[in-house]
């Protein structure tokens, strides 16, 4: 719960001490700089500064969480301890990203003309600002080559993922092409099966009608009647096998 007057001079120049951005100030400058923050207190999904907006103030958190963001894109959160907005002491530029409150906030706020002229009898504040400022684009270098390293890396991953695409719609377009080929085979072998079995049908029909002629008219027991029986034995279990095939050739017709 955050309270009214909760913050002494004391806690003020405990707090500006841990702070990057002063850490070059004397123990006599710290009293006159806490004297110039002002206290902010906010509810819970406050705006502290919207994006595009004139910037003229710093801002500690001393209680509370806020996120950094641009749009609905969060860039980062800050909680106790965490400091923003500083270079608007200097510069008057506008915000770069806007900041809300996550939970309810107590703030420290320094305005830039309350900071210049304190800067004016204590110039050694202004290398802390550039210390803070240096360390910042040496984050940002840091980060840029880490980030270039990365899109190295994803664009030969990338680079190796559309050979294996490429590869992989090739085999696709061979195995199109053999199935392609694998059904005219099929078709080819199917009417060529056709033709051979009808083709032999008719033969084996005129022997099977011999074959019975010549049972019915030799004496049973001879030697005649004998290979005429088993000729009709032999063109009954040929004549099974073509219905089989028959039948099989029609089921691949469906």
């Amino acid at each position: 719960m955050i309270e009214d007057n909760q913050l002494s001079i004391d806690d003020r120049i405990l707090i500006l001490s841990k702070i990057p951005v002063f850490n070059k100030l004397k123990k006599n400058a710290f009293t006159e700089l806490a004297n110039l923050l002002i206290e902010k207190k906010t509810r819970a999904q406050e705006p502290i500064f919207k994006k595009g907006e004139v910037g003229q103030e710093m801002y500690i958190l001393i209680e509370g969480e806020v996120r950094i963001h641009d749009g609905n894109h969060v860039l980062t959160r800050l909680t106790q301890g965490d400091f923003f907005g500083e270079f608007a002491l200097i510069d008057s530029a506008v915000r770069s990203a806007s900041v809300t409150t996550e939970k309810p906030c107590l703030l420290l706020q320094l305005r830039q003309i309350d900071f210049l002229s304190f800067s004016e009898t204590h110039p050694e504040v202004l290398l802390g600002i550039l210390q803070t400022q240096v360390k910042r684009m040496r984050d940002m270098n840091e980060l840029e080559d880490k980030l270039s390293k990365s899109y190295v890396k994803i664009s030969k991953i990338k680079q190796e993922l559309e050979i294996q695409h490429q590869a992989v719609n090739e085999q696709k377009q061979q195995l199109l092409e053999q199935n392609e080929q694998l059904t005219e085979l099929n078709e080819f072998k199917r009417k060529t099966t056709s033709v051979l079995i009808h083709g032999l049908k008719n033969p084996m029909t005129s022997a099977m009608t011999m074959a019975e002629m010549l049972l019915a008219q030799t004496k049973k027991g001879s030697e005649l009647s004998e290979y005429a029986d088993i000729l009709r034995q032999s063109l009954l279990r040929m004549d099974d096998v073509l219905n089989q095939l028959i039948r099989t050739n029609e089921k691949e017709e469906i």
